[in-house]
């Protein structure tokens, strides 16, 4: 039986604990409850495990997300080790399809570095540690990573794209300037973003001036009509438009939601 779980994923979780857990060893039979925190376990082992009553097994390379307070039972068959991720995420916003079980098929290790990462640098860097594991999320969202196609790398011109409007976001961008920069043309620049990011190149651009402007005022204290310079929106009232667009909350607002 497939689970699937909405998942408040566009806002960034707050890492509470990560590591490897070894179980299995003294009890079979594990249950366990997370009143206020989702988790994420890559796995290396067999099992089934039980969520809220729904069965399914588990084997080396398969991935779990559980959301708050979902009572999760393991039945192990012998020494069982596997990567977890504690965190907290907001509630609100758009939600993102996750599914509670998959096989992450090539990018486990992938991913499991990534954890790993997320732990080591949990107690120093927190911040950093959270934005590990947010990456390690939006990988495995959508449908199983077994069912996908092998992961591409990016078409030398959309990777020098990519990179001319995140070195120059605070400049005034020029579609036709970045297609000749990137060596293609215009249209078919536009054919390139909207294959891998399903948007075209402009809308590539204000949602990527959106998320700097947000990650800006979330973490940073700098003045709101500086951010809207340094994201290439200098025009205060079109800037203010454009994140509340977005969010549904002007860019004080946000800020100050983001702080509380």
């Amino acid at each position: 039986m497939s689970v699937v779980w909405q998942m408040p994923l566009k806002n960034q979780p707050v890492l509470v604990q990560a590591g490897l857990a070894v179980h299995g060893q003294k009890r079979r039979v594990e249950e366990y409850l997370l009143p206020e925190l989702w988790a994420v376990h890559l796995y290396r082992y067999e099992a089934e495990i039980e969520l809220d009553g729904h069965r399914m097994t588990i084997g080396p390379g398969c991935a779990g997300v559980t959301p708050p307070n979902t009572r999760i039972v393991y039945r192990y068959k012998g020494e069982s080790r596997h990567i977890f991720a504690h965190f907290r995420l907001a509630t609100g916003g758009d939600l993102v399809a996750m599914q509670a079980v998959q096989d992450a098929g090539e990018v486990f290790a992938e991913l499991a570095e990534g954890l790993e990462q997320a732990a080591g640098w949990l107690p120093a860097q927190p911040r950093r540690a959270s934005v590990r594991l947010w990456d390690v999320l939006w990988q495995l969202a959508g449908a199983p990573m077994a069912e996908r196609e092998p992961r591409k790398r990016l078409h030398p011109a959309l990777g020098r794209a990519v990179r001319e409007i995140e070195l120059r976001m605070a400049e005034k961008l020029s579609i036709p300037d970045i297609a000749k920069r990137a060596e293609v043309s215009h249209n078919h620049l536009t054919r390139l973003f909207r294959a891998q990011f399903g948007v075209t190149v402009e809308g590539y651009i204000r949602q990527r001036r959106v998320e700097r402007a947000q990650h800006l005022l979330a973490h940073s204290t700098l003045a709101i009509k500086t951010i809207a310079a340094e994201v290439g929106l200098p025009d205060l009232h079109f800037f203010n438009k454009t994140v509340r667009a977005a969010s549904g909350l002007s860019p004080r607002e946000y800020r100050e939601r983001a702080g509380a």
